[in-house]
């Protein structure tokens, strides 16, 4: 059995209204992250939001968590750009545990593109910046030492793109 799925996702929330420097610090980036709070269900799903207690995504400087979550979901802004916007980071884990205790909450299954429809807001537009994929093979009677040495030597290739 060849199982695809997603490893890890990250989102950019972007305002938009107009604001003014300072409130984008003051309260702008504070808003769309109550938004997307409110809208993908999370506070109903997870506890204790707050001051971020794992490292933030490279270049941020303010960011929020669910603490002393075993998976790592971090929802962050940099102050001072606020073309940045806001960052949605999701690992494989923190996904699969949304998507669980969604399913548990409201009796139905969510995935990426559903999940999209419910984050949808006039407070921000969002876009997909990172997703990482992956496939698990379960029960394929693949030798990996072998498939290693097929690499090594040339005699197998990844691809990685359009071709």
């Amino acid at each position: 059995m060849i199982e695809p799925d997603i490893d890890q996702f990250t989102l950019v929330l972007q305002p938009t209204d107009m604001f003014d420097f300072d409130e984008w610090r003051e309260w702008v980036a504070n808003n769309l992250i109550n938004a997307f709070l409110v809208q993908s269900r999370m506070l109903k799903l997870f506890d204790d939001f707050g001051d971020s207690d794992v490292k933030l995504p490279e270049g941020y400087t303010v960011g929020y968590a669910f603490i002393n979550a075993p998976f790592y979901l971090c929802i962050a802004y940099h102050e001072a750009f606020s073309k940045m916007g806001v960052i949605v980071k999701f690992s494989a884990y923190a996904w699969h545990e949304y998507q669980k205790r969604y399913e548990e909450e409201f009796n139905e299954p969510i995935h990426l593109h559903s999940f999209f429809k419910l984050i949808d807001s006039d407070e921000y537009e969002f876009r997909l910046s990172r997703i990482d994929m992956c496939c698990d093979f379960f029960n394929e009677n693949i030798d990996i030492a072998k498939l290693k040495r097929s690499i090594e030597e040339g005699r197998t290739e990844l691809r990685y793109g359009k071709y």
